[in-house]
């Protein structure tokens, strides 16, 4: 089963980019045949494409590169600066 995943902003924390997967999966039963789609939403910030790009390699995932999300996030690796940083 191929499993899509979709940079989207959060609906938690605005201005946060995060990531959501979806996967159709077919079910047979008594009644047939039917197709079910599960989705989970990651609330696990982005600061990258490629660490993006990086979640969907490890984890198998067909990485969807568009939508306005996708077109805020920054080429490189990293965290933007001031970001990250521990605290004393």
């Amino acid at each position: 089963m191929a499993v899509s995943m979709h940079v989207v902003w959060s609906t938690a924390e605005p201005g946060r980019v995060i990531y959501e997967t979806h996967a159709i999966e077919t079910i047979t039963d008594g009644e047939g045949v039917h197709a079910t789609v599960n989705s989970h939403t990651y609330e696990v910030p982005l600061h990258s494409r490629a660490e993006a790009e990086s979640i969907a390699d490890e984890e198998g995932y067909e990485l969807f590169r568009r939508g306005e999300a996708w077109e805020s996030l920054p080429e490189g690796e990293g965290l933007p600066e001031g970001e990250g940083a521990m605290e004393e």
